[in-house]
């Protein structure tokens, strides 16, 4: 969907996204303990959708290359590493003979439409080299967050969907439950980074653009009830996400 929040608070939601999710950590330790074994002797990586770099900084130690695709230069401006190159590209306009040991697509399915998807997963999968694997991750339907945002939409599309399009096409893979989560340190940063998965993640600018301004306070006051509930006993704020990792090996 598209950007329906003011850049300010767009900005602030991508930063605590950024600094305080744990997929990061969750793919480092998957691609360490089951893939690292399988990786060629001068291995390479492929990040689509890389975002603020996190990932590909994380993995960077198991890798002798990375290439980062990220089509908001916004997003990945600070991002620098003597091993990789940063292309402001998305995957379809991605030209290269290059086949990597692993294509990581973490968190970028939300962005695609459904009816793309099989394409989509084709595309990635035309990256990995024989042996290699392609890993991606998305919000799972289960935990907090899931909870908070069927409240506001029942047409989410989570990992259960990728899996399903995965099957569908009889490859091999398998799925790892995973916790991630975001922390804020102030009850407004926390209301930011609900606003931001509510309204990015459940409306489409045309659906908010038609809400009165009663609807809309009303919206705003469900918003703040969530972010309110992720107070903990030390005054900070977190939010719970649970994530599935699925893995997708290239015979």
């Amino acid at each position: 969907m598209g950007i329906t929040m003011s850049p300010q608070d767009y900005a602030t939601a991508f930063r605590i996204l950024a600094a305080s999710a744990r997929h990061p950590e969750n793919i480092h330790q998957i691609v360490t303990e089951r893939l690292l074994p399988k990786l060629s002797a001068h291995p390479n990586l492929l990040d689509v959708g890389a975002g603020a770099g996190t990932v590909a900084e994380r993995l960077a130690p198991l890798f002798d290359s990375l290439t980062l695709l990220e089509p908001n230069p916004a997003q990945s401006a600070r991002f620098h590493h003597e091993k990789a190159k940063v292309l402001p590209l998305s995957l379809d306009g991605y030209d290269s003979k290059d086949r990597y040991d692993l294509v990581v697509c973490s968190h970028v399915m939300y962005h695609v439409p459904v009816s793309e998807w099989g394409g989509f997963i084709d595309r990635l999968l035309g990256f990995v080299r024989p042996g290699g694997t392609c890993l991606m991750v998305m919000a799972a339907a289960r935990g907090p967050t899931h909870a908070m945002c069927r409240e506001f939409s029942d047409t989410l599309y989570f990992s259960e969907h990728i899996v399903a399009e995965v099957q569908r096409k009889g490859l091999p893979h398998e799925v790892l439950a995973t916790m991630s989560g975001f922390a804020a340190n102030t009850f407004e940063e926390m209301e930011t980074l609900c606003r931001f998965l509510v309204l990015e993640g459940c409306f489409t600018a045309e659906q908010l653009a038609a809400l009165s301004p009663d609807d809309w306070r009303r919206l705003d006051a469900r918003i703040r009830a969530h972010a309110e509930r992720c107070r903990q006993p030390d005054g900070t704020y977190r939010l719970e996400q649970d994530e599935d990792v699925i893995l997708i090996p290239r015979p």
